[in-house]
């Protein structure tokens, strides 16, 4: 068993919708164990990417199987949401990133753990402050004590409250 936290994004249809049926697809998979999803924050594009504001959300949870099955259900489920297979500065229905998986170091052409653009970025650091409180495996810091670094200033608006444990937001039936 490896925890692991995904980043989620989309900025495409109806934006909250495309994450929940994402996780809901995610969860279906085998391995998934238990999870818990941080709130959800409203953020514009960065680094040339089309379309609209995005929302974003960490996903963050318990796998039995290996990180190239879990990286696998992430891109089957894009794909099921609608992505395109080459994402580069695309708009999306749903974007998935692999933050990090148990105490895995990785850089190879396939996958990079912990995700390079972590300490970067402010749509990732905040909704993973909601769930992970202890060292980012690899990173040798919190999240908080990221977010505190981070040279990211854009505006992160919070949206959707943390909710509790294995449980989804509670969203309003016109969102």
């Amino acid at each position: 068993m490896a925890e692991f936290a995904l980043g989620m994004g989309s900025n495409l249809e109806n934006r909250i919708k495309c994450i929940i049926e994402g996780i809901r697809f995610l969860l279906s998979r085998s391995g998934m164990g238990l999870f818990r999803l941080s709130g959800v924050y409203e953020t514009r594009p960065i680094e040339g990417v089309e379309g609209g504001d995005f929302l974003n959300c960490v996903f963050a949870g318990n796998f039995y199987g290996p990180v190239e099955e879990l990286q696998k259900n992430c891109r089957e489920t894009e794909i099921l949401m609608g992505s395109r297979v080459m994402k580069k500065n695309s708009a999306r229905t749903l974007d998935i990133d692999l933050l990090f998986f148990g105490d895995l170091i990785r850089d190879d052409k396939n996958l990079t753990l912990p995700h390079p653009g972590i300490q970067k970025r402010l749509f990732v650091l905040k909704p993973l402050c909601d769930v992970w409180h202890t060292i980012i495996p690899g990173l040798k810091s919190t999240p908080e004590e990221l977010l505190d670094k981070c040279s990211d200033k854009s505006s992160v608006q919070s949206i959707y409250e943390i909710p509790q444990k294995g449980c989804f937001w509670e969203v309003p039936a016109e969102d």
